[in-house]
């Protein structure tokens, strides 16, 4: 071959991935764009409903000193509950760097659906490129993979995964799991020793995935299934046949572990669970058939006026009860049925439908969750967009020559339609977070959806008790429990009320009938704690603050209230006990040193604690503190008393 032929050829290929490039850097920033337009008036939400118990008072995410100590902490402390520890780290970097202001939480959410979208791209544009798709879906895979990862981005059925902050969990289950799904075919393709780079990133991205939220779990399902479809293209050769051998051997080796491992802990799990929910297994089983398909509702019309936190949605108490129950289980089977008799001739279409209803699998069973959620979604929905972007495309080509001969190119109509699709689901989701950044009016709007559930009467009440709104606050709660006498959450919010309006002893009261609704409840031990405390029962404070530390020991500021009761009932020995327990936990804690200081002046008139002690309270104080002035005035008389 000429050298000037090898020169051009050369060039060629260096304009054409110059090309490739810029079209995938435009996907990014068009990506990244539709995010910031969608969300970027959602980054004062409050904390809301989950986030209170998991992060406002979840003790074992206060991360004050990042350090090896903490990080066993938090793993043991979370691992009792559950196994999503990742996503609790995450949330105590977020306290870490900015405590409790809301900003930094809602960022890494933002980032981390950024990141799903991208993702999303990738394995798209990876997925219509490999050899058995190319020369069907090449043409059009670039539009069809950045329209289906614009619609993940700016779907307001997609608000509930990233407004809500405690919803990471799904964002970065999402994000794992599509992260896996690349890397499993960058794998595939990849030959030599950057095989094993791939497949360990999978690996890893797989347990973080699984150590998020649970539902990862089924990834190698979908991982045998796109071998099976895009790999050995529904034929299995005898190579094929081995691959294949191999994974589902991987598969069925995760499955025993996994049962091993936590099978007898989810089961006693679910086993009590439904002791305290108003629905049977059963019930929910069947009722999910109707969620599932429900769901696509909001998927086909998500205005903000369907969008809901807190669903009361109608029980299936058996198959004909109601008679959408058996009409939606056999709808749900034509789909799945549909999808298996096509697979030969639209893999595609086959794998994508299975797709949506297999990742609905783990939370749409037998788990004794809440009947509907839109955050489940946040990786199931890939399916159906994925079939619609494809669908648009498709009917564009197909009737590129009536288009033509209208005078218009193909892909003006496309971008027309998109961007007036993408436009219209901005605008849904902006509008939505709009309604998510005003507490008061988010709740009432759960209430006028949800007019016969207790629950978000008590959140409404709630949000005023945190607007210190206290008669609303009451009028509410007592509004809730006129629908549900038996809400242990709403007297716990009755005792709050009555301990921050200064009546201690109703609060006691109010809060012993939460225990007894919900032993388990156990925010409400400290309450009644305080509240002893401010009446003088020491030793009852004492008990309800060791209940509550034997759930989270390393809890700070309870141990700090233990040396208090504990202070006041002369147990000198045990009050430093505690107030060290406090400082090992948080060394910056002011009115621990405060403590310690008076403790070692007025009872045991030790001097030079007293004065290390007061010197560093004086150091950690507010400026404006009210005694200030009387500690520095305390600190100088003991000075001059050790010259």
């Amino acid at each position: 071959m000429k050298p000037e032929v090898e020169k051009l050829i050369s060039v060629g290929a260096q304009q054409k991935q110059s090309s490739y490039f810029f079209r995938h850097l435009l996907a990014v920033v068009l990506i990244v764009g539709a995010a910031l337009v969608a969300y970027f008036n959602s980054f004062s939400v409050s904390f809301r409903f989950d986030d209170i118990p998991n992060i406002l008072r979840n003790p074992a995410i206060q991360m004050k000193v990042f350090s090896l100590d903490f990080l066993e902490q938090l793993f043991r402390s979370i691992y009792g509950e559950t196994i999503r520890f990742f996503s609790y780290f995450t949330f105590a970097l977020n306290y870490y760097f900015g405590g409790f202001h809301v900003f930094g939480y809602h960022l890494v959410n933002f980032f981390i659906h950024i990141a799903s979208g991208v993702f999303l791209y990738w394995f798209l544009i990876l997925t219509f490129r490999l050899p058995f798709l190319r020369e069907k879906y090449g043409s059009i895979s670039y539009k069809v993979s950045l329209f289906a990862s614009l619609i993940f981005i700016s779907h307001p059925i997609q608000t509930q995964a990233v407004t809500y902050i405690f919803q990471r969990i799904a964002g970065l289950a999402g994000m794992f799991y599509l992260l896996s799904m690349i890397l499993y075919i960058k794998g595939r393709l990849a030959s030599g020793q950057s095989k094993f780079f791939y497949f360990g990133g999978m690996g890893l991205s797989y347990v973080l995935g699984v150590f998020s939220k649970e539902n990862v779990a089924i990834l190698p399902l979908f991982v045998v299934l796109y071998e099976f479809y895009f790999f050995q293209n529904l034929d299995l050769n005898p190579r094929g046949k081995k691959i294949v051998f191999w994974l589902v051997g991987v598969l069925l080796l995760l499955g025993a572990f996994g049962l091993i491992l936590w099978g007898p802990r989810y089961y006693n799990d679910i086993v009590e669970a439904y002791k305290m929910k108003d629905f049977t297994l059963g019930e929910r089983v069947l009722t999910q058939f109707r969620v599932v398909l429900y769901y696509l509702t909001l998927l086909i019309y998500p205005h903000p006026s369907r969008l809901n936190l807190d669903y009361d949605f109608p029980l299936s108490k058996t198959i004909f009860d109601p008679p959408t129950t058996l009409i939606s289980i056999l709808i749900i089977l034509g789909f799945i049925g549909f999808s298996i008799w096509t697979s030969k001739r639209k893999p595609v279409l086959s794998y994508f439908m299975l797709w949506y209803f297999g990742n609905l699998v783990i939370e749409s069973s037998i788990l004794p969750l809440e009947m509907v959620y839109e955050h489940r979604l946040y990786l199931p929905a890939v399916g159906p967009f994925v079939l619609f972007s494809l669908l648009v495309m498709r009917v564009t080509e197909l009737k590129k020559e009536k288009i033509r001969w209208m005078g218009i190119k193909t892909h003006i109509i496309q971008i027309a339609l998109c961007s007036v699709l993408l436009i219209a689901l901005t605008v849904g989701t902006y509008s939505r977070n709009k309604l998510w950044d005003d507490d008061i009016e988010f709740w009432i709007d759960c209430v006028k959806k949800s007019p016969y559930k207790a629950r978000p009467y008590v959140n409404v009440g709630y949000t005023y008790l945190n607007q210190r709104a206290y008669d609303k606050a009451l009028d509410w709660t007592q509004k809730a429990l006129q629908i549900d006498p038996t809400n242990a959450i709403a007297y716990y919010n009755l005792c709050v009320i009555h301990q921050r309006m200064g009546d201690h002893r109703l609060s006691i009261i109010m809060g012993r009938k939460s225990l007894e609704l919900d032993p388990s409840l156990s925010s409400a031990h400290y309450s009644l704690g305080q509240n002893y405390l401010k009446i003088g029962q020491c030793e009852e404070a004492a008990e309800a603050f060791n209940k509550y530390l034997k759930i989270y020991p390393y809890s700070p500021e309870v141990h700090n209230y233990l040396g208090l009761a504990f202070l006041c009932q002369k147990q000198f020995d045990k009050a430093i006990r505690e107030f060290g327990w406090e400082l090992r936990i948080n060394p910056y804690h002011a009115f621990a040193h405060l403590n310690l200081g008076n403790l070692y002046w007025d009872e045991l008139h030790d001097r030079q604690k007293a004065i290390y002690h007061l010197k560093l309270a004086l150091r950690l104080l507010d400026p404006f503190f009210p005694d200030r002035d009387e500690i520095i005035r305390l600190v100088k008389q003991l000075e001059k008393l050790s010259q």
